[in-house]
């Protein structure tokens, strides 16, 4: 009989066996030419086919020296932080992320359905977790229904470009949704 060692230095266990399911809405960017996700509001780049990895990009300011910020070094996302990847529990919840007025300036959005897996913090609506994917992402009928050719063939672009995502993306009402999978 033999004894494995564990290291307490290793990557941490995951929470959940299997990836959480949650909801969220993105920004539709334009990036180095090309259109592609970006959070709404650490504005962190979702790459296609490439899991987003958080980190804490927040600092501190010591107690003794509170004119002083040190950046955090811990992992994302930490109890005791408002770091990491965030999910919403519904797609009610998630739809006012989307119905929300643009801060500095109007931006297209998608909603969608997102994985979380690795470290994963539970909240009050949702949960923060170390790493994300999208699982599905949908279009919002309204910004399909604008008029005009140019607008029209903006709406294909982006149609085009989350196809990259390899994930089913659909053209749909938001109030169409429901918390189950958009697909079935």
């Amino acid at each position: 009989m033999s004894l494995a060692l564990v290291d307490l230095d290793a990557d941490p266990i995951p929470d959940f066996i299997e990836p959480v399911e949650a909801w969220r809405v993105w920004r539709v960017a334009m990036r180095e030419g090309r259109i592609g996700l970006q959070s709404l509001f650490s504005g962190a780049v979702w790459e296609p086919a490439a899991p987003l990895v958080a980190s804490c990009s927040g600092s501190h300011r010591s107690r003794w020296a509170p004119w002083r910020k040190t950046p955090n070094d811990h992992a994302a996302p930490e109890l005791d932080c408002h770091c990491g990847i965030y999910g919403v529990r519904s797609v009610a919840a998630a739809r006012s992320y989307l119905e929300r007025p643009a801060l500095l300036s109007r931006d297209d959005r998608v909603i969608g359905r997102v994985a979380l897996w690795g470290i994963v913090v539970e909240g009050p609506a949702g949960w923060r977790a170390s790493h994300a994917y999208p699982i599905e992402l949908i279009v919002p009928a309204p910004l399909v229904a604008h008029s005009g050719l140019r607008r029209r063939a903006y709406v294909d672009d982006i149609l085009l470009a989350l196809e990259e995502y390899r994930v089913p993306v659909d053209v749909r009402a938001p109030s169409t949704l429901t918390a189950v999978s958009a697909g079935s």
